[in-house]
Formats: structure tokens, sequence, C-alpha cells
């Protein structure tokens, strides 16, 4: 197992090692995009800024650093008729109720306890199984149907072909010799 200071990249120390491994992969796409940005050209800035922004490239605080670095970068040199868009964070920092057991167990100890009405079902158990043991029969039927019939299907289309082609070899063998004995016929009697 990891040690937490493993965990840390670029003075952010995570919670887990995959957020970890995360982060270190954003810090090297951000190394490889600083080799060629130039910081003078604020329309490239401002490109690279869209479309990070756009593609959703980064998802740690390492990357929102970066696009917060960027978005000063043309805040403070805005390009002509471009708004310099906000970095929209897709996680969620607050703690819902639900999600903290110690805060629903605090809270169930300080409500009085009621009697839950049993649910109402859709379907009782026993029409459930009436109707699964209904549908098994129709399919049941449907597999006599498709093994009985002579017309080829999925479960024998592969015997019905055998069957043909014999069919055709056994013609085409008894032609065959109907022409052979009639040769032998026309040379016999020339």
């Amino acid at each position: 197992m990891a040690d937490k200071t493993d965990w840390v990249v670029d003075g952010f120390q995570f919670g887990t090692q995959q957020d970890a491994e995360l982060a270190q992969n954003e810090l090297l796409r951000i190394e490889r995009l600083e080799e060629k940005l130039d910081y003078q050209n604020y329309e490239m800035v401002s490109a690279v800024y869209k479309k990070a922004l756009n593609n959703r490239v980064f998802k740690t605080p390492v990357g929102y650093d970066f696009l917060k670095r960027l978005q000063r970068i043309l805040q403070e040199n805005p390009l002509p008729d471009e708004e310099v868009d906000n970095i929209p964070i897709y996680g969620v920092y607050s703690m819902r109720e639900s999600a903290n057991q110690t805060m629903e167990r605090i809270q169930a100890s300080r409500k009085p306890v009621k009697k839950e009405k049993p649910k109402q079902e859709f379907f009782s158990r026993k029409t459930s199984i009436l109707v699964n043991i209904g549908l098994l029969a129709l399919v049941i039927v449907m597999f006599v149907i498709s093994t009985t019939s002579s017309k080829p299907t999925v479960l024998n289309y592969e015997r019905v072909l055998q069957n043909r082609y014999a069919e055709w070899e056994q013609q085409l063998s008894d032609r065959e010799r109907v022409i052979r004995e009639k040769e032998r016929e026309l040379l016999i009697a020339e």
C-alpha cells in the first residue's frame, strides 16, 4: 500500500492513489502544453483555454490551477469582442445529509419512530408467478413449433439445408444414371 506522502502532486495532497495518478497525468499534460504555449500570443492562450474547458481536460486542482493562470492572463489582456469564460467545476463539495451516516443516526435518534405502512406492490406475488409460468409455457411452445416446422429456422436451418442438398444430389444422381443408360442404348444401337 502506498504511503500518503506519495499522493502529493504539485503541492496538493490527494486522498487516493487514483486521484494522485490522475493529477500526475494532468501535470505532465500541462508541462507539454507549456513547452509549446506562447504566453505573449493571447489568441493562442485563449484557444488553449477554451479547448481545455470544452473538452473537460482537467479534473483535479492541479489542472484547475493551470486553467486559473490562463484565465488571469486573458482577464489582464482581454481580446476584443471576446469574453473570458468561467471555469466550471464538475465535482460536488458540499456534504449531503443523506451521505453522512453519522448525521442520519443523530437525526434518527431525535425523531420518534413511525410505523411504516407496507408498500403496495404493483403485482402480487401470485400474479407474478402465474405470469412467469405463462411466459415459460409460451417459450416452450415456440421451441416445439420451431423444431417441428419444415421451414428453416434458427434452430434447424442446418438440418433443413442438408436435407435439401441431399435431395438435389439424389435427383442429379438419378438423372445421370438415366443419361448413361440412354448413352449405352444409343452406342449399342449404332
